[in-house]
Parts: structure tokens; C-alpha cells; sequence
């Protein structure tokens, strides 16, 4: 059924916008943004959420998915007013209220009626949570209208903002505080990741990729060699970030620069320490503090080469930094686990292919892997079979999903 008609039988109503919100893939600075450090990250355009919205003026919120196939409701419905409920997606939704009442009078917030269909997949490293939250603060801006943080901006004049995706200060004004309410929003629902997945879902640009300076908030495009491409392998190995020791990675780094400060007084954060001063005072670290703290700072450095040599289209160079960020994460900051491991020892080992690594929050996911065009179609046949005819995949019964992550813009609303 068409997604509108499917709106109108939910409902009752025909909606009246619809918000379309990329995936998206961090190229390389995994692990890192919430260190204040920079990332380099692009949308992808053809792995999305899509959703219809029809802003109410009453404080009821109606939500249904299509991607849900076993909700045995009509609809999931509540008010802006609910405490929290017991299903953790909706519990996103309710981070974006919560942080919309940071902006504006709890019990003046409006509701909305929501059909969601999204293609990205869950727990893949995706960011389908930051692709909901965003989501989800675009509806209660529709009904409420939107703020840059100094001011309030109608629906409609949001829109024409977030779809210029100019580097006007009034369009980054907007996006910059529609962003940092999408991380706070993420704070509220239990996750304790950085703000990047919220701006390269909302701000990037189609054949660019978004260099992101994590402290400022300040982003610049970077545009995309032709050449090669990235393709996402999805080991189907899902993860949770709320459960899977994640936040104990960032407070072991943390514990590790407070130790620092002592001898490195003006450090605010794991970025303004090199690699020199971190090994210099190695002795004043456990183990695991230095490697926690050591991931950041060797990757702001991979980071700033891989750019270079992506805008000279040195491949081989560039493939070898995202080699090295996937070691990294894996010996280093300890997110991975046999099956990323299995898919990016698997793609490395086929023709064409420049490097590989894990993307996402780890635990599971999917591998971005670096690779010749003329190669790719062949690379995706071979790397589903070695991988699913690995002994140990096998054994678990799961199928890898191979696509190419192709650029698009970020976050667009569209009046119907």
C-alpha cells in the first residue's frame, strides 16, 4: 500500500510533510568525536528513513513503523506529557521532547501523528537511533516550530534552512542547535556517544563528505574522489549500546587524562595530548588507560592523512589508515568482536579492495571496506561467500548483507 494511503487508513488524515533522514558512514575518526575530536563522515543516500508527518495541536503523539512487524497495535500512542515508556525506541522519541522542553514550556508542546519506513537496518552501525531522534525533533518542530537556540523560527521557515544546507551563519545556527538537541536527546535515552551521527545525518552535502570539528561544532565538505567506493558489509552481529560496556571505554580515557593534568594543564580534552606526551607519561597510566586514551589520539592523526591523500585519490595510502583504525579498535579501544574481525580479514583479502574497518559502535555491525570501482561488483559477489562460508559464521547461521554506500544530502523536509 502506498506509504500516504497507509497514513490515511492509520490515521485519518492525509499527512502533511514528509522527513527524510540518511544513514550514515563514518569514513574514518571512530570512537573519537566524543573526545572533542574531528571525524570525517558521509550521508548515505541510499540506506534512509523516511518519514509522514501531520502536526496535531493537542499534546497527543501517535507513532506507527512499518518496520516493526510485531506490533500488534494500530499505533504506539502517548502525549508529550508521558513519563518514560517501556519500549526503548519510543524512548528516543521521548529524548527529543525532553530536550525540546529545554526551549520551550513542557505543557505547551504539541503532538503529531508519525508513519515511519526506514531501510536502515538496526543495530548495524548505521546510526538508525540518531536517524530517529533527528526525526523525531523535525516532527515536534513542525507542530511547534523550530529554535536556533536565541530564537524561535516558524515550520515553515525551518524548512527552507534545513534544505539549503548553505554555510549561511543563520542555516548553521539552526543546524548546529537541531544537532546538539539530537545528541542531548540521546544523553536522556542512556547513550553517552558525541554529537557527529546528528550532523552528518542532518547537515551533509551529496558527493562531499562532512569534516567535522567536534569541539566548535564547526564543519567544512571535503569532496569525494571518483575511483572507488565505500561498501558497508553487515555482519548481521547486532548490538546494544546500552549493555555492551561502551560508556566504561570513555571513562577509562577519561580516568587516564585526569591523571595527566598534572603535567599537562592546558589538555581540556583525550585531542589536545599527542602521542609523544601520552608515551611520555605512559608510567602514570594502567594498561588500559593508555590504549583507551591512545585510540583518539592516534586516530585525530590517521584522520588528517586519510583526507589528503582521499582528496589526491591516493587509494593504496588510504585503504592502509582505515587498515590501521580497524587494529586500532580492536587492540586498542576493544569494540569489535570475531565477526567484524572475520569480515575485514575477509575483505582485505579480495582483489580490489584498498583497506577495511569497522564502522559504528562496535560489538557487532558492519565493516566499510575501501574499493575499486572497477572491482566493486566482483567484491560484493566474493566477500557474501567467504564470509557466510566462514567456519565459525557458519556455525551462527546469518547471511552478510553487501550494499555501496552512495553520497546523498542530509536531513530534508518536504511539504506534501
Amino acid at each position: 500500500m502506498d506509504t500516504t494511503k497507509l497514513f490515511q487508513k492509520k490515521f485519518g488524515k492525509r499527512p502533511q510533510y514528509k522527513i527524510s533522514v540518511p544513514s550514515r558512514v563514518v569514513l574514518i575518526g571512530e570512537h573519537s568525536d566524543y573526545f572533542e575530536n574531528y571525524i570525517l563522515a558521509m550521508a548515505a543516500d541510499n540506506i534512509r528513513m523516511d518519514a509522514y508527518v501531520a502536526p496535531r495541536k493537542d499534546d497527543k503523539i501517535r507513532i506507527l513503523s512499518q518496520n516493526l512487524k510485531a506490533n500488534k497495535h494500530a499505533y504506539f500512542e502517548f502525549s508529550t506529557k508521558s513519563d518514560r515508556v517501556k519500549f526503548q525506541w519510543i524512548q528516543y522519541v521521548q529524548g527529543a521532547i525532553a530536550m525540546f522542553a529545554e526551549e520551550f514550556t513542557r505543557g505547551a508542546l504539541k503532538g503529531f501523528d508519525l508513519l515511519i519506513d526506514s531501510k536502515i537496518p538496526i543495530g548495524a552501525g548505521l546510526s538508525s537511533s540518531s536517524t530517529l531522534t533527528m526525526t523525531a525533533l523535525s516532527a515536534i518542530g513542525l507542530s511547534n516550530g523550530f529554535t536556533d537556540g536565541d530564537r524561535k523560527i516558524s515550520a515553515s521557515g525551518a524548512v527552507k534552512l534545513v534544505d539549503q544546507k548553505s554555510d549561511s551563519r543563520e542555516t548553521h545556527k539552526l543546524l548546529r542547535k537541531h544537532c546538539m538537541m539530537g545528541c542531548w536527546a540521546e544523553y536522556w535515552y542512556g547513550t553517552r556517544g558525541g554529537a557527529m551521527d546528528h550532523f552528518t545525518v542532518t547537515v551533509s552535502r551529496k558527493n562531499f563528505a562532512t569534516l567535522l570539528d567536534n569541539r566548535p561544532y564547526e564543519y567544512e565538505y571535503v569532496p569525494i574522489s571518483s575511483g572507488a567506493s565505500f561498501i558497508v558489509c553487515n555482519t548481521m552481529v547486532k548490538h546494544n549500546q546500552l549493555f555492551n560496556g561502551f560508556a566504561k571505554r570513555k571513562e577509562d580515557a577519561w580516568n587516564g587524562l585526569s591523571k595527566l593534568e598534572k603535567y599537562l594543564p592546558k589538555a581540556k580534552n583525550v585531542r589536545d595530548i599527542t602521542l609523544e606526551q601520552l608515551n611520555k607519561h605512559k608510567k602514570e597510566l594502567t594498561d588500559i588507560e593508555y590504549r583507551r586514551m591512545k585510540h583518539p589520539i592516534t586516530e585525530k592523526n590517521r584522520l588528517f592523512e586519510f583526507v589528503e591523500t582521499f582528496k589526491k585519490a591516493d587509494f593504496v595510502t588510504a585503504g592502509k589508515l582505515l587498515n590501521q583504525t580497524h587494529q586500532s579498535l580492536d587492540k586498542d579501544y576493544e569494540v569489535t568482536c570475531s565477526e567484524l574481525n572475520i569480515m575485514q580479514k575477509t575483505a582485505v583479502s579480495i582483489r580490489g579492495c584498498f583497506g577495511a574497518r569497522m564502522i559504528g559502535g562496535g560489538f557487532g555491525g558492519c565493516v566499510l571496506a575501501l574499493v575499486s570501482d572497477k572491482e566493486k561488483d566482483q567484491f560484493i559477489k566474493s566477500i557474501k561467500q567467504k564470509y557466510n562460508n566462514n567456519a565459525k559464521i557458519a556455525k551462527l547461521k546469518i547471511k552478510a548483507d553487501v550494499w555501496e554506500a552512495i553520497s546523498g544530502d542530509g536531513l530534508s523536509i518536504i511539504k506534501i
